[in-house]
């Protein structure tokens, strides 16, 4: 029955769609979370303009990423349910960038067939192994401020990429519109977030000697602009101080951080690939990769080969691409990359290796003998990529997405909808304290991080025991309550109408 090609094909997209459903379906449950609090009331105390001066002057140069946070943030609005919007929207966004730039490099540049299901579904599977591995999902998929600051320069690094390889390869008559268009997620990359800055690096110099002799006017321009955005990002007195509270002089290794900080930046490095989720994650990109170059090369879509200088750059960019966020780390704040940012390490890390397995699967000489040999093993292999995305339902984030769903996810919304309606209203009566029962839910770890089911979460994402701690904290100044405490014996809070 798996001998037949459509079936094999539903079965696949059926697969992926239930790798990836649990993960979309939980932000209808979505709460906001610390900084999106926060820079709610910033934007209050300060003004849509003053805000942005205060935060540049006092801890950032992210001038883009700053702004969607604050002005385009829904939760100063009062908007608290804006943010399961925005977690779905940047899901579905995601998943396109990967698609467009997957499409752009195979059909446009590489002249590859890759039709837009094609890279459609291609960006699912990359995007069901992020998910599954993604070292703390949380902080990427729902919070809303990490969608800011992680997701959208990303996505704006992948936008930026394929609309640069359009300008180079693209149809004539659109190349300088894409060019142009080019610019504004460009920007966006290199002043959303340092990591994305450090990516673009490598981006850079790999199209700087890849694109058309005709083509580097556009090339002139990019780096104009990202000069002049990267300028100004730089020139934020925020940033230095932001640096200094990150990796304070008294650190041990912070006075001769130099000498150590190659070795420092491979062991951080190789501790990463190690973890057997993210080893295996990046194993399975790469074997999907070389398949499909190999599947293509078989039917006779194979694309010229590549001079040995080409086989350089590309090598030099991949590896590059993939250690300067640690090298970045390493040197900002002494340490691995935050749990947060190896999310995006390692999206980035699935996508080059998958596209460099491709590279690699269409590059391989293929003699008579080992055509025979394919020949005969292509039903087997048929089933390769099906038996890999089932494998998501074994072990990772996928089963405890659909767990969490399942037991956790709506008791969380009712029990936080409970909690707003409690601090609304200690608002309007004056209440000086309000005591608040800690949230009591049978799992929690993908959406809803809480340390009484995993000791290696990033954020506890509840209220802290007693009066003191940084969310309390942050309610209290967001809804104007006096003291905000929480105790285990504190009953259960009324259903919020």
């Amino acid at each position: 029955m798996l001998n037949n090609p459509k079936l094999r094909l539903l079965l696949l997209r059926l697969a992926l769609l239930l790798a990836l459903a649990p993960f979309l379906l939980l932000t209808a449950f979505n709460q906001p979370f610390f900084d999106d609090f926060r820079n709610g009331y910033w934007m209050r105390e300060h003004g849509t303009w003053g805000v942005q001066v205060w935060l540049f002057q006092t801890w950032t140069g992210r001038f883009t990423t700053t702004f969607i946070m604050t002005v385009l943030n829904p939760v100063a609005y009062g908007w608290l349910g804006g943010v399961k919007v925005a977690a779905a929207a940047a899901f579905g966004a995601q998943w396109a960038s990967l698609a467009y730039l997957l499409r752009t490099l195979l059909h446009t540049v590489l002249k590859a067939t890759c039709s837009r299901s094609q890279a459609f579904w291609a960006a699912g599977l990359l995007l069901a192994l992020f998910c599954n591995a993604a070292p703390v999902p949380f902080s990427f998929l729902y919070w809303f401020c990490g969608i800011v600051a992680y997701q959208l320069p990303l996505m704006g690094l992948l936008t930026f990429t394929a609309l640069a390889l359009r300008a180079g390869w693209g149809p004539a008559p659109a190349r300088w519109r894409n060019a142009v268009l080019a610019g504004l997620p460009l920007v966006l990359a290199l002043t959303g977030n340092e990591l994305t800055l450090v990516q673009a690096g490598p981006v850079l110099a790999l199209l700087s000697f890849a694109l058309p002799t005709t083509a580097r006017p556009k090339l002139v321009l990019w780096l104009l602009i990202g000069a002049a955005a990267v300028t100004i990002a730089a020139a934020a007195p925020g940033n230095w101080a932001r640096a200094a509270a990150m990796a304070p002089p008294s650190d041990p290794y912070y006075a001769y951080r130099w000498l150590v900080l190659i070795p420092r930046s491979i062991y951080s490095m190789v501790l990463f690939l190690i973890k057997p989720i993210v080893g295996l994650s990046t194993l399975a990109a790469a074997v999907v990769g070389l398949w499909v170059g190999r599947q293509q090369r078989a039917t006779g879509r194979a694309m010229a080969p590549l001079a040995r200088r080409q086989w350089y750059a590309m090598l030099l960019a991949f590896g590059s691409l993939n250690f300067l966020g640690f090298l970045l780390f390493r040197y900002l704040i002494v340490g691995a990359p935050l749990m947060r940012a190896q999310n995006e390490i390692l999206l980035v890390l699935l996508l080059s290796t998958a596209a460099l397995g491709w590279l690699v699967g269409q590059q391989m000489a293929a003699t008579a003998a080992s055509g025979a040999a394919q020949r005969q093993l292509l039903p087997a292999l048929q089933l390769l990529p099906l038996l890999m995305v089932l494998s998501l339902f074994g072990a990772g984030h996928v089963p405890e997405a659909w767990r969490e769903l399942a037991t956790s996810a709506a008791p969380f919304d009712a029990q936080m909808q409970a909690r707003f309606a409690a601090l609304r209203a200690a608002h309007r009566t004056g209440t000086p304290q309000l005591t608040l029962p800690p949230l009591r839910l049978p799992y929690g770890r993908v959406l809803i991080p809480l340390r009484q089911f995993s000791s290696d979460i990033e954020f506890d994402i509840d209220l802290s025991i007693g009066c003191e701690g940084n969310i309390n904290g942050v309610m209290e100044r967001y809804f104007e309550v006096p003291d905000v405490c929480s105790q285990a014996t504190a009953a259960a809070l009324p259903a919020a109408d």
